[in-house]
């Protein structure tokens, strides 16, 4: 008989595709004893069965729900002392359940979040997105969310991802949940709730696989609404949103366009100012990637995406920062 707590696993399966079915047979090769699968979705589909857990599909009997409600109507059904939350487009490492759970020994941790790394067989172009959010000079000091030899040590957080989150289940329901529409951020929201009961702990350890958005198109689209989210957040939860690693990108935005109008109306002397700095920062880009023994040609494309991401971030969180009540 085993001694381990049980977890739920939840999925709120949005987009349904091949790829999710085959990630689903890797819930078997978890060196875990004692979890189920729930996945929660709008419509029903036939599932794959898993020979070392239980497998439940939820109908919401509802048109269209987002991630958040898909995880709200789960938690209550759960039938695990922890929920682990990761999305329809990721599957995790072998270690993560085991990784994760010790921790819940220590009563002052609610939760435990780790990091959600490229996997190994996406495309070049998805590769192409990793890489980018990989960056230091994309991501900051919050890189080590995408990359897990960033950060080694233990640390204690204050918001994180859905995609690779770890929550006590009662402490989910004191909360009532993610209480949100959102599409996107709502998982700060849960944490500001979820932090009122103990500590967010990160462990690198606890690993899940994330599936990028092809570069540039769909991964610009993404981070388009994590800029709108995070802007809106910006001034409604200042608690955990109010960071200035999340305005630097605006700076950067600003700079940028500055720097092209006056090239184009004063030509001498800004023009050769602003090749010569843009030059600089594809290097710093191109370098920040290729240091991690990434491909040459995937660098030098991933140095330019940083600065598109930056642009579509700092566009959208000016927009998410005017915007007076954001529903999804």
């Amino acid at each position: 008989m085993t001694t381990n707590p049980k977890v739920s696993i939840i999925i709120p399966l949005y987009v349904i595709e091949d790829r999710f079915f085959r990630d689903l047979l890797s819930y078997d090769q978890l060196n875990y004893d004692n979890f189920e699968v729930i996945v929660v979705c709008d419509k029903k589909v036939n599932l794959p069965k898993l020979k070392n857990a239980p497998l439940k599909l939820l109908l919401t009997g509802r048109r269209q729900t987002g991630p958040a409600e898909k995880r709200d109507f789960a938690i209550k059904k759960a039938s695990g002392s922890i929920c682990a939350f990761i999305d329809d487009d990721a599957y995790p490492h072998p270690n993560w359940l085991s990784e994760a759970v010790n921790w819940f020994k220590n009563p002052d941790i609610v939760a435990i979040g780790g990091p959600g790394v490229t996997p190994p067989d996406d495309t070049f172009w998805q590769k192409i997105s990793g890489y980018v959010l990989e960056s230091y000079l994309c991501s900051g000091e919050i890189q080590y969310r995408f990359y897990s030899g960033i950060l080694k040590e233990l640390r204690f957080v204050l918001d994180w991802p859905a995609y690779n989150l770890i929550v006590r289940t009662d402490v989910l329901r004191k909360v009532g949940g993610y209480g949100s529409t959102f599409y996107g951020g709502e998982d700060t929201l849960l944490c500001l709730k979820i932090s009122e009961y103990g500590k967010i702990l990160y462990n690198s350890h606890a690993i899940v696989y994330h599936h990028r958005r092809d570069f540039p198109w769909s991964f610009l689209k993404q981070i388009k609404g994590v800029g709108v989210h995070r802007g809106y957040f910006f001034k409604k939860y200042p608690e955990t949103s109010r960071s200035v690693l999340y305005i630097l990108p605006i700076t950067l935005t600003i700079m940028l366009l500055l720097g092209i109008i006056l090239s184009i109306v004063y030509p001498f002397p800004w023009l050769p100012l602003f090749l010569l700095s843009f030059s600089f920062f594809i290097s710093l880009g191109f370098w920040s990637i290729r240091r991690h023994n990434r491909p040459w040609l995937a660098s030098l494309i991933g140095a330019f995406g940083i600065i598109a991401t930056h642009m579509t971030y700092g566009v959208s969180f000016l927009k998410g920062l005017s915007t007076q009540n954001l529903r999804r």
